[in-house]
C-alpha cells in the first residue's frame, strides 16, 4: 500500500473486528511517507482529536433532546461528560507543542492550504451553543423560571441549577480549548504571521474568549448585586460589580 503504513495484528480477533484496527492504521501515513519522525504524532492528535469531538457533539444534541423532555438530569450527565472530553482534549495539545517549530514547518509543507479552521467537528461545534440555548430557554419557559431566580435559590431549583452549571462547564472547556489552541500556534508557528487563509493567527486567542451562552456568565454579576442588595450591610463587606 502507499506509504506502507504500520499495521498491527491481523484483524481475526473480535476486538479488532469492531474496533476495526486494520482500517484505522491504513488511514495514517507510513514512515516512508513521513516529512520526519514527528509527523504520526501530529497526524495522530489531529485524526484522534475529530473522532474525540465527534463524541462531544453527539453528547451536546443529546443533552439538547433530554432538555426537551424535560429530562435535566441526563442532559446535564452529558454535557459535564462533554465538558470533560474538551478538557481533555486542552490537555492533549501539550504532545504538539512539543515539536520544535522548525520540524513543524516540515509537516506543514504537506498540509497544503489546509488549516484547522477547517475541521468539520470545530464547524459544527461553532455552531451547537443555538440548539442547545434554545432547549435550554425552552426548559425556563415550561418551569416559569429564570436563570436569576434559579441562582438565587440553587437548593430549590436543584435540577435547573445543576443545568445550569453544565451548560457553563461545557461552554468554559470550549473556551479553555480554543484558548490552549492558540498557545500551541504561538509556540510553534507565532502570533505575528498570518494564515494560509489571510487571517492574523492572533485573532485566535480573542475567539478564545467568545461565549456559547453569555448570559449565563452576566447572571453570575447580577447574583452578587442581588445578595448584596439583600443582605450587605450598609457599608459592609461585598463585592461591587464595575461599572462598565
Amino acid at each position: 500500500m502507499p506509504g506502507n503504513p504500520q499495521v498491527y495484528g491481523d484483524g481475526s480477533t473480535d476486538y479488532e473486528k469492531y474496533i476495526r484496527t486494520q482500517e484505522l492504521f491504513k488511514l495514517q501515513k507510513g514512515p516512508s511517507e513521513w516529512a520526519n519522525e514527528e509527523e504520526l504524532l501530529f497526524q495522530s492528535v489531529h485524526q484522534s482529536m475529530e473522532i474525540w469531538l465527534k463524541v462531544v457533539i453527539q453528547h451536546a444534541e443529546q443533552a439538547a433532546k433530554w432538555m426537551e423532555g424535560d429530562n435535566l438530569r441526563d442532559a446535564a450527565r452529558f454535557l459535564t461528560r462533554a465538558a470533560r472530553i474538551i478538557e481533555f482534549l486542552a490537555g492533549s495539545l501539550k504532545f504538539p507543542m512539543s515539536i520544535a517549530p522548525w520540524d513543524y514547518h516540515k509537516i506543514r509543507m504537506g498540509l497544503g492550504k489546509g488549516s484547522g479552521q477547517e475541521s468539520p467537528t470545530f464547524s459544527r461545534l461553532l455552531d451547537i451553543g443555538k440548539p442547545l440555548l434554545a432547549a435550554f430557554e425552552g426548559v425556563l419557559k415550561r418551569r416559569k423560571a429564570t436563570v436569576d431566580a434559579v441562582h438565587q435559590d440553587p437548593a430549590g431549583n436543584r435540577d435547573l441549577y445543576d443545568l445550569t452549571i453544565a451548560m457553563a462547564e461545557f461552554d468554559q472547556e470550549f473556551m479553555h480549548w480554543r484558548y490552549r489552541h492558540f498557545q500551541v500556534v504561538k509556540r510553534i508557528i507565532g502570533d505575528g504571521v498570518l494564515s494560509l487563509k489571510g487571517i492574523p493567527a492572533s485573532s485566535l486567542e480573542k475567539h478564545a474568549n467568545s461565549a456559547m451562552f453569555p448570559d449565563i456568565w452576566a447572571v453570575i454579576n447580577r447574583t452578587t448585586n442581588a445578595y448584596n442588595a439583600k443582605y450587605r450591610p450598609q457599608g459592609g463587606g461585598g463585592y461591587t460589580t464595575a461599572k462598565t
